[in-house]
């Protein structure tokens, strides 16, 4: 049995991306293998954000495991599926996260959504209802944090708030693992207040 213990998570919001780069290949593998345009910069650990013509693949946020000159890994992005990933037609661009600013004094976190959604195919024959599954619900991630908007995270989320723009989320547990996920931002303007407890 494995058990994490959440202290000393680090989170982290990411403020510098580099210039878009080509992908003139993506290959349909376990680990997927992009090839970039030469001078691309891409060193091994970098985050990338991908823009791909294919759906399932387009805007994550993905980590590189290998660089052989201009081929690079995708760590753990099956794209073996040539249903869910069509053969010759995921290439596109990606952007490296060159900074990322730490994100402090958060209390909690918590996820919500995802759920598998469903379609009534009940027919009038039917004495049992009917359904399939079809698309999954957002997901969503709160936290709660202590008010000091002259921290330099809570500045960066507020300012990825007011740009309505996508910006990756950076979760690195206490024994290296890690959960990179990309959205949109939003954060209260003012604080929660309650009789003797922090704000």
């Amino acid at each position: 049995m494995s058990i994490k213990l959440a202290t000393g998570t680090a989170l982290a919001i990411a403020t510098t991306y580099g210039s878009a780069v080509n992908m003139t290949a993506l290959t349909n593998a376990s680990e997927a293998v992009a090839t970039l345009a030469g001078g691309h910069g891409v060193i091994v650990g970098d985050f990338l954000e991908v823009t791909s013509g294919w759906d399932l693949l387009n805007s994550r946020i993905v980590r590189v495991s290998v660089v052989a000159t201009n081929d690079i890994t995708f760590e753990n992005i099956n794209t073996s599926s040539v249903t869910n990933y069509p053969a010759g037609t995921g290439t596109g661009t990606i952007r490296r996260i060159t900074a990322w600013t730490t994100i402090s004094q958060v209390q909690s976190f918590a996820t919500a959504g995802g759920d598998l959604n469903f379609a009534d195919i009940t027919t009038i024959a039917d004495k049992t209802q009917k359904q399939v599954p079809t698309t999954r619900s957002p997901q969503t991630l709160t936290m709660t944090v202590f008010d000091d908007p002259s921290l330099a995270g809570q500045a960066a989320v507020q300012n990825a708030s007011d740009l309505s723009t996508p910006a990756a989320f950076r979760i690195v547990f206490p024994d290296s693992s890690r959960m990179v996920i990309n959205g949109y931002w939003s954060i209260k303007s003012a604080p929660d207040v309650n009789v003797n407890a922090p704000v």
